[in-house]
């Protein structure tokens, strides 16, 4: 189940997630007179990490609340997430909440979503 902050946000549909890669900033140097290059290690990039998926509910106000829920932890702090498959990404910021508009299915209302996140100390 995937959760942000201990809380299951996203519980109501599936989720899929892309894991950036880990990078590590450097400067290359070309010393003179030597056949090869020096990199200098300036320490690892953040990872960036995107979820998408669908909020279920019954009614669109449901719907509204879980989306509410959601787009209150764009705060700016780092939290643990746990994605789909279980695995902690520890330190992550939610940059960026994105919903599509609210569609009636058979009896029942969804939303697609997009998040960005930040893994900013990896």
């Amino acid at each position: 189940m995937v959760t942000f902050n201990n809380e299951s946000l996203f519980g109501s549909g599936p989720a899929r997630f892309k894991i950036g890669p880990i990078k590590l900033r450097h400067t290359v140097q070309h010393p003179p007179g030597s056949r090869g290059v020096r990199i200098d290690q300036q320490g690892t990039e953040a990872r960036e990490i995107n979820q998408a998926g669908v909020l279920i509910a019954d009614t669109p106000g449901e719907l509204q609340v879980q989306v509410d829920a959601i787009e209150q932890k764009v705060d700016g702090l780092p939290y643990t997430l746990i994605d789909s498959v279980g695995r902690a990404w520890s330190n992550v910021v939610m940059l960026e909440v994105g919903v599509d508009s609210f569609e009636r299915v058979g009896a029942r209302w969804k939303a697609a979503y997009r998040v960005k996140y930040l893994q900013v100390i990896v």
